[in-house]
């Protein structure tokens, strides 16, 4: 029987975040970049690479659409799909490298904003992508045996924002209040961003017994929100709540300046 040799990859998912792994030892900051380009202007800032490994390591770098959807996951796009993307604005001074152990590489990353004004009304994103490429290793085939290659492929995202001059129109609206239709003792705030930026928004629940007077305040939870976008942020009351009818308050800050948006109603708890 020939040896057959098998070569698999294993992809750890998309980590957006601090990025240090275990498993290949890299750093890599930034991992957010913000431009302020104005129209036909060219804006460029720097990303580090760093190889923490005893070993040479490979990376590729692409770029891609990227948005949240209600519930703040992650979707990924191919570049340019979006309407909001700033994909085909982006160039990089190089995308593949090689870095020694312990050693790093600065990769430019350019913006170069289109003369058309109409098209610097809005904010407008993507994403760039460091993928590491392992190379093939020769394995030593043996009579009757599979050889198996396991390759670990981790890919880092770095948000890229382009906020153009003047666009800071901060705006939201709270929507609705109901109960979780899944979930008992939870219900979903559902909220939107109407502005031309994106939010960092706060939401909270308070609960007030409408016999006694007393006020519960929740812990509040942030999230972002893009322009144009809807949130539906989940609201937990307390399991142990005496009985009662409670004013549950849904409330929404997203801008210092600006007033909250809320949502009343009234919970009875059996």
């Amino acid at each position: 029987m020939k040896a057959i040799l098998c070569s698999f990859a294993l992809i750890a998912g998309l980590l957006i975040c601090p990025s240090i792994t275990n498993a290949q030892r890299v750093n890599i900051n930034p991992t957010l970049l913000s431009f302020n380009a104005a129209a036909g202007e060219r804006s460029s800032q720097t990303i580090t690479i760093v190889n923490i490994s005893n070993e040479r390591q490979v990376f590729q770098l692409s770029l891609g659409d990227w948005l949240r959807d209600s519930l703040g996951n992650h979707q990924y796009l191919k570049a340019g799909t979006l309407s909001r993307s700033c994909a085909d604005w982006i160039k990089l001074d190089n995308s593949f490298i090689e870095i020694e152990p312990r050693a790093s590489k600065e990769v430019r990353v350019t913006l170069n904003a289109p003369a058309d004004t109409l098209m610097l009304k809005e904010m407008k994103w993507a994403m760039l992508f460091v993928q590491n490429v392992k190379e093939q290793e020769n394995s030593k085939k043996k009579k009757g045996k599979v050889n198996a290659v396991i390759n670990e492929i981790f890919r880092f995202g770095i948000h890229l924002y382009q906020i153009p001059p003047g666009v800071h129109n901060y705006e939201a609206k709270a929507i609705d209040l109901r109960p979780d239709q899944s979930i008992k003792g939870s219900y979903n705030f559902f909220v939107r961003n109407t502005g031309n930026i994106m939010l960092q928004c706060q939401a909270r629940l308070e609960l007030t017994n409408m016999e006694t007077g007393e006020e519960i305040k929740l812990e509040r939870i942030e999230f972002p929100i893009f322009p144009d976008a809807n949130r539906t942020i989940p609201l937990a009351i307390p399991a142990n709540l005496k009985k009662g009818r409670y004013s549950a308050l849904a409330m929404l800050e997203y801008h210092d300046d600006m007033p909250l948006e809320a949502i009343e109603m009234t919970i009875e708890i059996k």
